[in-house]
């Protein structure tokens, strides 16, 4: 765990290139204006927005002003595994599912409160003492679910997600497993539930069809390896499961309404 601040006047901001972390974090911007690129998706930003950092995405400062800064509060699966004793705490978060948006906005008093809860942590992460574990996890439980209530509530999205095990386990094996299944079926079977199982409890904390999730995590993993990499529609094709090239190319275009090459060309830097 660890709470950063971050400026453009400090020069600790990496921007120029992409990069990728397989920690979670949330950077809360406290002043200046940035756009910042997440799975190649654009975002314009300013004072006030939460941007939540989801394990795993390919990320890109673009362009930050002058006065730009912000606090950036990062953890690993590991630590909240063992901090938390909850191996699914990350998933219970709505902010921190792939499928939903990015970036929270956020009023005056909401970015103040969390932007003390940030110098809290960095001060004791700073002064460590014997009971600091407890303080730490005290501060960050609290912003967690803070934060993923004023999220539900502006997206309108399920509280169910936090208390519902199926839908949990599903999210983390679905993060595990994406390259190598995209079956209903393989998920009920990991996850030792019926298929109906499944589908209820997916429908009640999204809205969605469990195979409706699949489909959109697999198509995030396709636009990174066609974004990120330098492997051909071949190599990605098979890597994916995909039984050959021509039903790799229908899936990508019935969901994007291009060709896997077409939007690598249109997207290519």
């Amino acid at each position: 765990m660890d709470c950063v601040f971050f400026s453009e006047t400090g020069r600790k901001v990496i921007t120029g290139y992409p990069f990728c972390y397989d920690f979670h974090g949330i950077f809360i911007q406290n002043s200046g204006q940035a756009k910042i690129s997440i799975d190649n998706e654009s975002l314009s930003l300013d004072r006030g927005c939460f941007i939540f950092l989801r394990a795993n995405q390919v990320r890109e400062w673009v362009a930050l002003t002058p006065d730009f800064s912000g606090y950036l509060l990062i953890f690993e699966n590991e630590f909240t595994e063992t901090f938390f004793n909850d191996d699914l705490f990350v998933h219970r978060f709505q902010f921190f599912q792939v499928s939903q948006p990015a970036v929270l906005r956020c009023s005056e008093g909401f970015l103040s409160e969390h932007v003390e809860s940030c110098r809290r942590i960095g001060r004791e992460l700073d002064n460590l003492q014997d009971d600091s574990h407890h303080y730490l996890r005290s501060l960050l439980y609290n912003m967690l679910i803070s934060i993923n209530r004023k999220y539900i509530k502006s997206y309108n999205l399920s509280s169910e997600l936090y208390q519902d095990n199926i839908s949990l386990r599903f999210r983390k094996s679905l993060e595990e497993n994406i390259r190598n299944t995209q079956r209903v079926e393989d998920y009920s079977n990991l996850l030792k539930v019926s298929r109906s199982q499944l589908n209820k409890a997916i429908n009640k904390t999204s809205g969605k069809s469990t195979s409706v999730i699949i489909r959109e995590r697999l198509l995030t993993e396709i636009k990174r390896d066609l974004l990120y990499s330098d492997k051909n529609i071949s190599e990605i094709a098979y890597e994916l499961g995909f039984s050959d090239n021509s039903n790799f190319v229908r899936f990508f275009k019935k969901q994007t309404g291009l060709t896997p090459n077409d939007f690598r060309s249109i997207n290519a830097k």
